[in-house]
């Protein structure tokens, strides 16, 4: 848990500084503004509403050029522009016209006249602009002295962003070495420096704006009601007069609009508290710490998203209610670069996950076995092995044994104080202790598991147990030693075992026979050996058993039993089987040129008893051979067959349709019923040895021998005892109708040449006088 809580401290930090990182750069960059802007516009769409109605635009408008048709306008009408809004009783005047070039004298002495007559209520506008577009030099330009007597004089100039939008309105600005408020300042009689600027606010509907077209108020059109008290200013709106600028929202709007909107922003208040990028990048932070507090990444993605959507609405609440605002852009990169490296974690949190998760049933697997292990010291790997498990799922399909891996997973959880259980191989289950168990412990583990178990059908399984010591560094050699542990248990008919050097060498050792065996095959290392098979109707050898033998160059001949289970575990039962089934039909072709007309028989494993590829390359094998089918008998172990009854029915009948024998091998080592036998495709039922080798001496057995001769022959198929020792079981299998008969007192195992000589030899005429033996 402290371990957990470190990386989830560290974790948090690392999203902290992500998030710092990618702020701070989107400040010292710029990158954010055209994020604030759109923002900012979507802002103000949300915040629409009409202006207050105190200023008023006298539009000098398309039509009022046409009337007059010249322009510029002889001064006499601005003067009477004047005196009509005088007349009306207007708060202020404020002209957006350059007034700054002498005209025809009686004209501006006329339009002087006017401003006197105002009485100082009328605002002129002072540019700085360049001398030419040649000339870059900036030149004042300010009203005629006549006009500047009578009127306050208003800075003009407006500048735009870089990206060509005019946002900003300044309150002030240097003409002539004097600072003077700009026109929206004077409109709305708002104090601010010159040199500073404000936020033009958008979301004051221009089109709410009251507007009057100069050619009405000189012809007495406009209600002079409308106009007391108000502000007034006076500007083009005519295209052709070209005094248009870029906005945002509204797009091309003429500059005596955006006086107007300057103005109405100003009259609204003192302009928005406009906080920088560092601070909403600041509340992002403590926002985002609090994120990291949560436990689970889709949580924290959760706060973030949260952490986001306050970002984006403090902006809004700040405008609406508080006169300020917030630049968000770096926060919400911030957050952004935040919520994608929580991303990017969680993604390789569940690829972790399902790297150390088990498919089929959901559980931990030997990554999780590992990771859970990591940082620990000294650990006992405990495993339970589940005996014939791919025999068992290969009948039970992947549902049912999902079922069945999962229903043991809990009953160990449960015998192990709800340990967490790994399933570290198919067949295989552990768990982590902290030392090794007493027999006792692992008695009373064995009787939980002893049970059937339900999982679609009622399963009886056969478990194991192994136990390794090792460390939270190498736990996936521990786990692997367990296993193996688990394994030789198994084959030791021991309920557990500890895992211990000798192993380790034997495990070795068969790793080597392994890699070696493709080898063995190619250079006759592996080769056949054949056990006859007497014919008691006749008294002469009808076939052979081929059994595998392994001529080891360093280790001499190996016990099939040391290297068979081997193979089978480590799916290699295939290629084994081929090559014994190759080399069993040679020699039973050749032994037909020598004369001798005899079956052979096969062992196939029961992992292969399904698989569909196999059987396809045993048939191009038995066609290559020339060999005809009927002479071959392939032998299956009963389990096999009633693992899983209608799949071994399936797998049996593909085998006939081969043409050749089927052999039910082992039969009385399991539960086959006579009305099961009546379904199997077999030909012949191979009676265990272990009731044939004490059939003099056991009575119950000679009853059990006896009625499976009988059931054997009930659906027509031969009988075969193997295990015969002496001649009394021999004569004794003859008198119970027992049809063919195996076993050292009737030949032991031998090579294809030797097996060959054999049967040269000259035969007895009486089959039980003398030495029967002729094969022993």
């Amino acid at each position: 848990m402290r371990f957990a809580a470190f990386l989830s401290r560290r974790r948090a930090a690392a999203v902290l500084l992500i998030a710092a990182a990618a702020g701070l750069a989107t400040i010292s960059a710029g990158a954010g503004e055209s994020l604030d802007h759109g923002l900012r516009n979507l802002r103000d769409a949300a915040r629409l509403h009409p202006a207050s109605g105190e200023i008023h635009i006298v539009e000098i408008d398309a039509r009022s050029i046409d009337t007059f048709d010249r322009w510029p306008w002889p001064r006499s009408i601005h003067g009477a522009a004047i005196d009509k809004l005088r007349e009306a009783g207007v708060r202020s005047i404020a002209f957006d016209v350059d007034f700054s070039r002498p005209s025809d004298a009686r004209q501006d002495a006329a339009m002087a006249a006017a401003l006197k007559r105002a009485g100082g209520t009328v605002v002129l506008p002072a540019f700085r602009q360049h001398a030419s577009s040649q000339d870059m030099a900036t030149v004042e330009a300010q009203p005629l002295s006549i006009f500047a007597d009578h009127a306050f004089l208003a800075g003009a100039n407006v500048s735009t962003d870089p990206d060509g939008y005019l946002r900003r309105m300044p309150f002030g600005i240097d003409t002539g070495g004097v600072p003077r408020p700009s026109l929206s300042a004077m409109l709305a009689e708002a104090t601010g420096a010159a040199g500073t600027s404000f936020a033009i606010d958008y979301s004051i509907d221009p089109k709410s704006i009251p507007r009057h077209s100069l050619i009405d108020l000189i012809r007495g059109k406009v209600d002079p009601r409308v106009l007391k008290g108000k502000r007034v200013i006076v500007g083009s709106t005519a295209v052709e007069l070209g005094d248009r600028y870029l906005v945002p929202r509204y797009g091309i709007t003429d500059g005596v609009v955006v006086q107007a909107l300057g103005g109405e922003t100003l009259l609204a208040g003192p302009p928005a508290a406009e906080w920088g990028g560092a601070w909403g990048l600041a509340i992002a932070l403590l926002l985002l710490l609090a994120a990291t507090r949560a436990r689970t990444g889709p949580k924290r993605l959760g706060w973030i998203g949260g952490a986001a959507a306050t970002i984006l609405f403090l902006p809004l609440i700040g405008e609406t209610a508080l006169r300020s605002t917030l630049a968000v852009a770096p926060a919400l990169a911030g957050l952004a670069a935040a919520a994608l490296g929580e991303t990017a974690a969680l993604v390789a949190e569940r690829h972790r996950q399902r790297v150390r998760t088990d498919s089929l049933t959901g559980l931990p697997n030997l990554s999780g076995l590992e990771a859970d292990s990591a940082g620990l010291g000294a650990i006992s790997v405990h495993a339970a092995r589940l005996d014939e498990f791919a025999a068992v799922a290969s009948a039970l399909g992947p549902a049912a044994t999902a079922s069945l891996v999962l229903r043991l997973a809990d009953r160990l959880r449960f015998a192990t104080g709800e340990r967490t259980i790994y399933r570290i191989e198919d067949g295989t289950l552990a768990w982590l202790e902290e030392s090794e168990p007493s027999d006792g412990e692992m008695e009373a583990l064995a009787a939980v598991m002893r049970a059937p178990v339900e999982c679609g059908p009622v399963v009886d399984v056969a478990v194991h147990f192994g136990v390794a010591a090792g460390r939270g560094d190498a736990a996936r050699q521990a786990a692997a030693d367990a296993s193996h542990a688990a394994l030789q248990a198994a084959r030791r008919g021991l309920r557990w075992l500890a895992f211990s050097g000798d192993q380790s060498e034997a495990v070795k050792r068969n790793l080597g026979l392994l890699a070696e065996l493709d080898r063995a095959i190619a250079e006759g290392q592996l080769w056949n050996a054949y056990q006859a098979k007497l014919d008691l109707r006749t008294g002469e050898v009808a076939g052979a058993e081929a059994l595998v033998r392994w001529n080891h160059p360093e280790l001499g001949a190996l016990s099939p039993d040391s290297f068979i289970p081997l193979i089978e575990e480590n799916k290699r039962a295939g290629d084994l089987t081929l090559h014994i089934a190759r080399q069993a039909l040679a020699d039973a072709h050749a032994w037909e040129e020598a004369g001798h007309r005899l079956h052979v028989a096969v062992n196939i494993s029961a992992s292969l008893l399904h698989e569909r590829g196999f059987i396809a390359s045993l048939a191009r094998v038995l066609e290559a051979s020339g060999l005809p089918p009927e002479r071959v008998t392939f032998e299956v172990t009963e389990t096999a067959a009633m693992s899983s009854p209608e799949a071994g029915i399936c797998a049996l009948e593909t085998l006939r349709s081969l043409g050749v024998g089927v052999s039910i091998d082992d039969y009385g080592t399991g539960q086959s019923s006579l009305s099961y036998l009546q379904k199997l495709p077999a030909t012949e039922l191979k009676i265990d040895m272990s009731f044939v080798s004490t059939l003099s001496s056991e009575p119950r057995n000679a009853i059990m021998v006896r009625s499976t001769i009988a059931m054997a022959h009930e659906p027509g198929l031969e009988a075969v005892a193997e295990g015969v020792e002496d001649e009394a079981t021999l004569r004794l299998l003859a008198s119970m109708k027992c049809d063919i008969a195996q076993g050292y007192h009737i030949g032991r195992p031998a090579s294809a040449a030797e097996f060959l000589a054999r049967l040269a030899e000259p035969q007895h005429t009486d089959r039980f006088s003398g030495d029967s033996r002729r094969f022993a």
